[in-house]
């Protein structure tokens, strides 16, 4: 467990950190219809400890408003201390609160109190691994006995799956989880594979296909339409005027020229690299050119345009760069 490790290696305050939450989780599946966090996490840590840890009556003792109390302070300013004032139990409103950093093999917890009628004084001193080993085995105990409870619904992955070229092993289970939302949406269709790919390096992919095979091409050149499929894409192709017309299932036609894959990047990038040369002459927008042409390149919209930039520069620099580049731009839609 990462707290018991945390502890070993003397890593007080993240054991402590990652303790102080576990009366949450188990405070969320005992009471799921509590609305209350704080209610939930009280109840739960009395319930399971709250025996163990009472002591003679009026004596202090880490009760479960003492130790949520501990957990808010802690965990919202980062001080391992208690409020008094938020403690509504008279009997555990505390003087002093001591933390003892420690393996719990001194002292594992000390109560002193005073209580006359002209003074009262409580303290309480805890080891911080004698803290977090209570409460670890008590949710550790909760957890065996109610493990049908418990629902995690999250994903966590280790980096190199995702770094890794090959295909990842958590895409099946990306594929299962995606089905099951389609199906439960009422969807007719599924999902078979994660494409890698982009649409236009697909559909180009068919292109080249056509050029290459005789009787596809002699179809077309004869005005027929031709039906291909690749990976998840099927489209209607036909070849009229020199130009590529491409139709997907419900699209509305696509035209490519011969050239396409050329022609649509090749022609834009080669025409804002030119405006870049002309217009961004000062050395301050020359360091950041492939910033603002990759912004420029990759927006569809003016407001799009706007929100790259931001990303990458201060509001006044954005604003400065986004002027000089309205001539360019002026065709984008949006103000």
């Amino acid at each position: 467990m990462n707290i018991r490790d945390a502890l070993r290696n003397k890593c007080y305050f993240p054991a402590l950190a990652l303790t102080l939450t576990l009366p949450d989780v188990c405070g969320a599946v005992e009471y799921p219809k509590e609305t209350s966090v704080a209610k939930r996490y009280i109840e739960w840590y009395d319930k399971c400890l709250g025996e163990a840890v009472a002591q003679i009556e009026k004596q202090p003792y880490l009760s479960g408003e003492v130790v949520y109390n501990l957990r808010n302070t802690f965990l919202h300013t980062g001080s391992p201390n208690i409020d008094s004032n938020k403690v509504k139990e008279e009997d555990n409103r505390l003087d002093r609160f001591i933390l003892i950093l420690g393996d719990a093999t001194v002292i594992l917890e000390s109560t002193f109190f005073i209580d006359t009628p002209s003074v009262k004084y409580r303290l309480i001193a805890v080891d911080i691994t004698h803290l977090c080993d209570m409460i670890c085995n008590a949710a550790l105990c909760y957890y065996e006995h109610n493990k049908d409870k418990f629902g995690w619904d999250f994903l966590i992955t280790p980096q190199e799956s995702i770094t890794d070229p090959r295909k990842p092993p958590e895409e099946d289970l990306i594929i299962s989880l995606i089905n099951e939302k389609l199906e439960a949406e009422g969807e007719s269709f599924r999902v078979k594979s994660i494409s890698k790919k982009s649409n236009k390096d697909l559909i180009s992919e068919l292109l080249d296909k056509i050029k290459s095979d005789k009787k596809l091409k002699q179809e077309l050149d004869e005005g027929k339409t031709v039906h291909i499929e690749k990976g998840d894409i099927s489209l209607d192709v036909t070849f009229t005027d020199h130009n590529w017309q491409v139709r997907g299932k419900s699209d509305t036609p696509l035209t490519f020229s011969e050239d396409s894959k050329k022609e649509v990047v090749g022609k834009r990038e080669a025409q804002i690299r030119s405006f870049f040369g002309e217009h961004f002459k000062e050395k301050k927008y020359k360091q950041k050119k492939e910033v603002i042409i990759r912004a420029v390149m990759k927006s569809k919209t003016k407001q799009q345009l706007n929100i790259a930039l931001m990303k990458n520069f201060s509001s006044e620099e954005t604003g400065a760069i986004y002027k000089k580049l309205k001539p360019l731009i002026k065709d984008l839609p949006g103000n």
